[in-house]
């Protein structure tokens, strides 16, 4: 019998395999990072958004929810509403020096600020509700392509507050309120806070 040299055809094809297998491994674990990384994004973006409206808000107490009957603070437009109407900044300018009323200022202070979450967050949009003193519930709301089951195409719908009233953490957080009417695809991100 001949003693056997070099490398067969079967155990090459194994080996590749074997690599292939790897390579798609590879892959995947780099999509899953990047979803990761992109959540962490939203999750910063969302941690300012809610730090600039608490500043704003607390820089113009005498106008918070609460303090008066229709506060500017308050945003309760649905989804539909809100990217229907382009949030362009109010006409007022309390910038340089410009005094202005406390409604004028809290009205420019909330456009802006809707302004800046329609460009940060993905056809973002707001919901804030409830008073300075007991506390206010801002919810965040965006498209996010990732919620899009990519079995079927079907988008998943976000739980709804009013029908989670009794749950605590992350699906308390995660709910999108009833008059905010938000449609399927859309994540939304809950918070409270007192100013």
């Amino acid at each position: 019998m001949k003693k056997q040299s070099g490398v067969t055809l079967v155990e090459v094809l194994v080996s590749m395999v074997i690599m292939a297998l790897g390579l798609v491994s590879l892959a995947a674990l780099q999509n899953y990072t990047l979803r990761y990384q992109l959540g962490s994004v939203h999750r910063a973006q969302l941690s300012g958004l809610l730090s600039d409206y608490a500043e704003r808000v607390r820089s113009n107490l005498g106008q918070a929810p609460g303090e008066v009957a229709n506060s500017p603070y308050l945003v309760a437009l649905s989804w539909d509403q809100q990217a229907a109407a382009v949030t362009a900044p109010a006409s007022t300018t309390c910038a340089g020096g410009n005094a202005c009323a406390p409604v004028a200022l809290a009205t420019a202070d909330v456009a802006q600020w809707r302004d800046r979450v329609r460009r940060e967050l993905p056809r973002g949009s707001v919901h804030v509700t409830g008073d300075a003193v007991r506390g206010l519930s801002v919810t965040f709301m965006w498209s996010d392509k990732e919620f899009v089951e990519q079995a079927g195409g079907d988008a998943r719908e976000a739980p709804v507050c009013e029908e989670l009233a009794d749950s605590t953490g992350l699906a308390a957080q995660s709910c999108c309120p009833d008059a905010a009417d938000a449609p399927e695809g859309v994540r939304c991100a809950r918070f409270s806070l007192i100013p």
